[in-house]
């Protein structure tokens, strides 16, 4: 039996959806995160024993905050960090003014960009750290970012089994030179994980 353990790139990975389904011409579905890791576990062959999720997003900062998409994001974080052997990993998402002599503001997103802090350093430590108190057999990282080879290289020279899972139409092909094993996961995937209010009848 192999312990696994799953971790996700909470916005490589929304990005990556939004972009499947906006490609398709349909909308991307409410997905359950609790069920993510449980159907990606049960695409490792042999018997494997989900033991614990880490979920790594950006915190958005007190600017974005004033807007009701990321306070309906935030809130859905601080949701996540109740569930059952999941634990939530914050990094930064900081508004960044674009012109020192115009304001930021919230109603004009062209007044601003946002900067991802800290997702890619908090996914490094906690995979590596982990690994080398053998707290997992198999780490399963839901990401197509090729700064992971390096995490990736140290893994396997540890002796643990490396699976890496990306959306359809992300490129993973650097991942896939350093990890034991590489899934491409679509509609068919996302369907296993729909939110009860979602679900198909």
């Amino acid at each position: 039996m192999q312990r696994v353990m799953v971790f996700i790139d909470q916005l490589n990975f929304e990005i990556a959806l939004l972009n499947y389904y906006r490609e398709s011409g349909s909308q991307a579905p409410r997905l359950d995160y609790n069920a993510i890791p449980v159907e990606l576990t049960k695409l490792l062959p042999g018997e494997n024993h989900l033991v614990k999720t880490f979920l790594f997003v950006p915190k958005p900062d007190e600017f974005l905050m004033n807007i009701p998409r990321w306070q309906h994001y935030s809130n859905w974080i601080n949701g996540m960090k109740n569930q059952h052997y999941f634990t939530v990993i914050e990094g930064s998402y900081v508004a960044r003014q674009i012109d020192e002599a115009i304001p930021m503001d919230v109603s004009d997103h062209h007044t601003y960009y946002k900067e991802e802090k800290g997702t890619d350093i908090n996914i490094a430590v906690h995979v590596i750290t982990k690994a080398f108190m053998n707290a997992y057999d198999t780490a399963l990282i839901l990401s197509g970012d090729s700064d992971y080879v390096a995490v990736l290289d140290i893994l396997n020279m540890l002796g643990k089994t490396t699976v890496i899972a990306g959306v359809k139409g992300q490129n993973i092909s650097k991942l896939r030179k350093n990890c034991d094993d590489s899934y491409i996961i679509d509609d068919s995937f996302f369907q296993r994980c729909l939110r009860d209010d979602t679900k198909r009848v």
